[in-house]
């Protein structure tokens, strides 16, 4: 796969998108649902409103994070109707900013336990505007060194089109990051949660991951980690890379999904392509992977083609703090996707969200996932949800636990997070939400041809230290402690999505 074709490809489209969404009217905010809070009595004099049919106010909280008009009136308003108010917004009128200073004098603006946000954020926290659309850049450097891959370095870019904010019209994501020895982790993704219209999703990402510290430890819930076999200082010393091996495995994913109107249920379906290539670094009984040579070894192709159906009632898609989401996904690779593996997964998962005292949302994810065929090792690790995500051990399940520890055709997991929001207010006229989340995973592996059983499973517990930038921009500092050691992790956007 040439890897410019698809860069030029998420460019095009994103191109495409920014100007069919041009001749669109514009939306506003969406405003996270939350409970009214009870505030004290103050009275105003009356201020004067131009058309009570044109108030913003028609325009109430969305039930979902859909966007979706909740009044008879306002749904069959016409497109020069909506300019208008979008016009008003912007602070065009005297009664408008008479209105803003009713606002600042009732309403905090930093407040640690605020949820929403009001109707004119849309303007302020916008940094650019393009052909009269507001847009956003978020982003953040990456310099860091390592043991293993050494001196890292890259940066994070995103932009994001703010003329409908549920949560955003499109966005465009770039991540470059880099190492000294060879370690790679590039990213173009775009992101458009209202394509055709309010109800379809589409998502196209292209990933190269080149990691040369890929971990196979061997198949199964029991599989050993010797630390002697990579402790210098041991006499069963063997290497330090004894465990490791060098991976390249870049993606091309598209998904599309359709949510049925007035409902919080959706279906959705997805292609990718892509292929792994597997290179140890000895090539001799100093490599677990060399000496194995599991199944798959000599690398290939899993492209797959994946459908399912989703029930999100989520408040919000980035940190939500109410609402369950419940998806089954099946997943084929197929001859005729040109898989060089003939295979299939089928995936259960469960996410809730329950907040209490305001600053808290206990939050928990549970995923299962079966899989049959003709499997390489390197797939044993991978969940084929609504999104991908690695297996036990590593940033996504499991944390503190080794990338990849256990792998095998049956896995579970069950996470729990406490959500603690620390702060919620403005740094710089920009919105900024950090929270201190202390979790505990659990979870393991097993083979679908040999006894089941309930027993061994593996559980690691650490914090996540998140920072949420203008609501959908995320950066996780991640800590974890498991039986295997410790390990920390420096992630992008929403954990449980």
């Amino acid at each position: 796969m040439s890897s410019i074709r698809p860069l030029i490809i998420i460019m095009a489209l994103s191109l495409v998108t920014n100007v069919v969404q041009g001749a669109k009217p514009a939306l506003y905010e969406q405003k996270r649902k939350t409970r009214k809070e009870t505030r004290p009595l103050v009275k105003y004099p009356p201020l004067k409103r131009p058309d009570k049919k044109s108030d913003v106010k028609k325009y109430l909280p969305f039930e979902s994070s859909r966007s979706r008009l909740i009044t008879k009136d306002a749904s069959t308003k016409k497109p020069e109707e909506l300019r208008a108010i979008y016009n008003d917004i912007r602070g065009t009128s005297d009664d408008d900013e008479d209105f803003n200073d009713y606002r600042s004098n009732n309403e905090s603006t930093s407040d640690l336990a605020g949820m929403g946000g009001d109707i004119k954020t849309v303007i302020k926290k916008h940094h650019f505007t393009l052909s009269g659309t507001p847009h956003s850049i978020q982003g953040l450097p990456i310099i860091y060194t390592s043991k293993g891959t050494g001196f890292n370095v890259g940066a994070r870019i995103s932009v994001a089109n703010l003329r409908y904010e549920d949560p955003y019209t499109y966005k465009l994501s770039l991540q470059y990051w880099s190492s000294d020895r060879g370690s790679r982790n590039h990213e173009l993704s775009l992101d458009i949660p209202h394509f055709f219209s309010y109800n379809w999703h589409v998502r196209i990402a292209y990933t190269y991951p080149r990691s040369i510290t890929q971990k196979y430890y061997g198949v199964g819930n029991d599989s050993v980690n010797n630390k002697a076999f990579t402790d210098p200082d041991s006499s069963e010393f063997r290497s330090r890379t004894y465990y490791q091996y060098i991976q390249t495995y870049p993606k091309l994913a598209f998904d599309i999904e359709y949510t049925i109107p007035n409902q919080d249920i959706s279906i959705y379906t997805g292609v990718a392509l892509d292929k792994a290539s597997i290179d140890p670094h000895n090539k001799d009984a100093n490599s677990k992977i060399y000496s194995e040579q599991p199944y798959g070894y000599q690398g290939g192709k899993t492209n797959y083609i994946k459908a399912g159906i989703k029930y999100d009632s989520r408040d919000y898609p980035f940190n939500p703090m109410s609402g369950i989401t419940v998806a089954g996904t099946y997943t084929n690779h197929a001859k005729f996707m040109k898989s060089d593996y003939e295979h299939s997964n089928i995936n259960l998962v469960y996410m809730g969200f329950f907040s209490f005292w305001r600053y808290f949302t206990l939050s928990q994810r549970v995923m299962a996932e079966q899989m049959w065929g003709d499997m390489p090792f390197f797939s044993l690790s991978e969940f084929r949800s609504y999104n991908d995500y690695n297996g036990l051990g590593g940033s996504d399940f499991l944390r503190g636990a080794p990338s990849y520890r256990y792998i095998d055709n049956l896995k579970f997991v069950n996470q729990f997070e406490l959500r603690t929001r620390i702060f919620n207010g403005k740094i710089f006229s920009q919105r900024v939400m950090i929270h201190f989340n202390p979790f505990w995973d659990m979870g393991r592996v097993w083979d679908n041809k040999k006894k089941f059983t309930l027993n061994n499973f593996h559980h690691s517990f650490g914090n996540e230290f998140r920072f949420t930038w203008n609501d959908n921009f995320i950066v996780s500092f991640t800590f974890g402690v498991s039986g295997d050691g410790m390990a920390t992790y420096l992630t992008f956007g929403e954990s449980f999505i």
